[in-house]
C-alpha cells in the first residue's frame, strides 16, 4: 500500500518499453490449485450482500489435515473490535461521516453435502474453523460451501463504501496459509497490509443494478441483464486474492499493451489520459525490467480510500483524497509495481513488510530512471528519503530518548509513522545502497532472477538474498541483516 507520506516525492517521467515477452500459460500453471467459486448479490441501497461461496480445496501441504481455517477479515470492521483497521490519526479520513461498523455473519457451512456447525476462533472471531468429515491427505481435494451475508461500513477503506464507490476487498473467507505445521492466523492491524495468502483460481459472479459498473480482478466473461439488475461474471486463474469496486459514477478509458488491456475506472479526473498513461508506462517498464505481466487485464481504479492506494491482483485502488496530479501518478506507479512484488511474488506482509513494500518503492525509483519525462532524478528521490529519514530519527530520539530502527513485523511498530519510515523510507535507502554496491546492471538482473525463481510463490528474505548471491557471486546475508537489524547508521 502506498503511504501518503511518500507523496512528497512528486515524481513523474515517461518512456515506452515494449513489454512484449511471451505470456505464461496461466491455465496450465493453475492446474492443481484451490478453486473459489463466489456468487455475490449486492444490495447497493442497503450496502449489503448475500454470498454463496464454494471452495474446492486442494491439500497442497505435506500434512494430513482434519481442520481447515479461513480468515474473516470483515470481523475487524465490526463494533467491539479492539484492533482498529486504521490508525487513530486517520479515523476522521476513514470515517468522514462518523464511526460506522460492519456486520458479517456466516449462515451455513457444508462439507461434502454434510452441514457443519459454524465455529469461530481467533481474535474478534476472525477465523472460521471447518472440521472435515475425513482426514485429508496431501494432494486430495474437499469441497466446502459457505453461505454468509454482510453489511458494509460507511468507511473509506478496503471493505466499505464512500460517496462514490463500494469497495469489496478482503471481504470473503480466504484460506489461511499452512506452514511450519500450522495455519497462519495472524490478524488485522492498521500498519500496512496485514495479508498473506496462496495462489488460487477464482470464478466470481456479482449481481448489481444495471447502471452500476464493476471493476474487478480477473477477466470479464459475461454480463447479462435480468430486469433492473445484471449479473457480471469474472474468471481469474493463478491470483493471490480477489477484489472488486462498484460504482455508478465510473468513466472508463483503456489501452492495449501487448496482450494486456489496461483499464482506467475514474470519476472527476480532468487528467484521465495522463493517469492511464502512467499505468501503461509502468506495466511496460516493469515487464521489461523484471519479467512479463502475464494477465489479460489490469485495472486502475479511482476510489474512496483512506490511504494513497492499495494493490490487488490485476487491480489497484487509487485514493480520490490525493491532492496533486504528481502524487496521484506516483501512487499509480507504486501500486503497479506491486503486481510484481506481492501479486506475483508474494510474502507474509505482516512478518516481512519491507520485502514487498520497500522493493516496490525502490522499483518506482527505477521506473523514473527509465521514464525521464516525469521530471525527477534518482538522486533527488533518494536524497529526499535520506533527509526525511534522518529528521524522523532525530525527532523520535529527542522525544523518546531512542528509537528501534530495525525493519520488523508490521504489528511490532507502536505507531504508523514508525512503521512507515522504517519500512518504506529506510527500505529505499537499503536498496539504493545495494544498487550502488553491485551496479545498475547486476541489481536489475538480481531482481529479474528473484522474480523468475519465485513467480507465483510465497517467499522469505532468504529467497531475495539467494537471487542477489546467484547473480553477484558473494555472500549478502551480512548486508541485509545489518540493515534489517538496525545496525546501519544513516547520517
Amino acid at each position: 500500500m502506498k503511504k501518503i507520506f511518500l507523496c512528497f516525492l512528486s515524481l513523474i517521467f515517461a518512456f515506452s518499453l515494449c513489454g512484449c515477452k511471451k505470456k505464461d500459460n496461466l491455465a496450465d500453471l493453475s492446474v492443481g490449485l484451490t478453486n473459489y467459486s463466489i456468487d455475490i448479490k449486492l444490495n447497493v441501497q442497503e450496502k449489503s450482500a448475500k454470498v454463496l461461496q464454494v471452495v474446492d480445496y486442494v491439500n497442497n501441504t505435506d500434512a494430513i489435515l482434519k481442520t481447515i481455517k479461513f480468515h474473516l477479515y470483515p470481523q475487524y470492521f465490526e463494533q467491539g473490535a479492539t484492533d482498529h483497521v486504521v490508525s487513530s490519526t486517520k479515523l476522521n479520513q476513514a470515517y468522514p461521516n462518523g464511526m460506522s461498523y460492519a456486520n458479517f455473519e456466516i449462515d451455513r457451512v457444508v462439507v461434502q453435502n454434510e452441514d457443519k456447525p459454524v465455529v469461530y476462533s481467533g481474535e474478534h472471531e476472525s477465523i472460521l474453523d471447518v472440521t472435515l468429515n475425513l482426514s485429508l491427505i496431501p494432494q486430495d481435494r474437499v469441497e466446502i460451501m459457505i453461505e454468509y451475508h454482510f453489511t458494509l461500513p460507511n468507511c473509506e477503506h478496503r471493505f466499505g463504501y464512500g460517496d462514490n464507490t463500494i469497495n469489496l476487498a478482503n471481504f470473503y473467507p480466504i484460506l489461511c496459509v499452512y506452514e511450519n505445521g500450522s495455519f497462519n492466523e495472524a490478524g488485522y492491524n492498521p500498519n500496512g497490509d496485514p495479508f498473506y495468502s496462496e495462489m488460487a483460481n477464482y470464478s466470481v459472479n456479482i449481481t448489481v443494478p444495471n447502471q452500476y459498473v464493476v471493476a474487478s480482478t480477473g477477466d470479464k466473461m459475461s454480463e447479462n441483464s435480468i430486469g433492473e439488475n445484471k449479473v457480471v461474471s469474472y474468471k481469474a486463474n493463478l491470483v493471490r486474492d480477489f477484489a472488486l469496486v462498484v460504482s455508478d459514477k465510473f468513466e472508463i478509458k483503456s489501452e492495449q499493451v501487448a496482450d494486456t488491456t489496461i483499464i482506467y475506472y475514474c470519476y472527476d479526473d480532468p487528467h484521465s489520459n495522463q493517469s492511464l498513461k502512467a499505468g501503461v508506462d509502468a506495466i511496460k517498464t516493469f515487464s521489461n525490467l523484471f519479467g512479463s505481466f502475464p494477465y489479460k487485464t489490469f485495472s486502475i481504479v479511482k476510489t474512496d480510500f483512506v490511504h494513497g492506494g492499495m494493490e490487488y491482483p490485476n487491480l489497484i485502488m487509487i485514493s480520490d483524497q490525493i491532492d496533486t496530479l504528481d502524487d496521484y501518478l506516483n501512487v499509480i506507479v507504486h501500486e503497479t509495481a506491486h503486481q510484481w512484488w506481492y501479486a506475483m511474488v508474494g510474502n507474509d506482509e505482516i512478518k516481512y513488510p519491507w520485502l514487498d513494500e520497500a522493493l516496490t518503492e525502490y522499483s518506482s525509483i527505477l521506473f523514473y530512471d527509465y521514464n525521464e519525462g516525469y521530471n525527477f532524478t534518482h538522486g533527488q528521490m533518494v536524497n529526499a528519503c535520506k533527509e526525511n529519514y534522518t529528521l524522523f530519527v532525530s525527532i523520535y530520539n529527542d522525544v523518546l530518548g531512542n528509537i528501534d530502527t530495525s525493519m520488523r513485523a508490521s504489528d511490532q511498530y507502536s505507531t504508523e509513522p514508525e512503521y512507515t519510515y522504517c519500512t518504506y523510507v529506510k527500505g529505499v535507502l537499503m536498496y539504493d545502497s545495494l544498487y550502488n554496491l553491485v551496479g545498475e546492471k547486476k541489481f536489475v538482473q538480481s531482481l529479474k532472477k528473484y522474480f523468475e525463481n519465485n513467480k507465483f510463490k510465497n517467499t522469505t528474505p532468504e529467497n531475495l538474498i539467494m537471487a542477489f548471491e546467484e547473480i553477484n557471486d558473494g555472500d549478502y546475508h551480512n548486508f541485509f541483516s545489518s540493515w534489517i537489524d538496525g545496525k546501519v547508521v544513516i547520517r
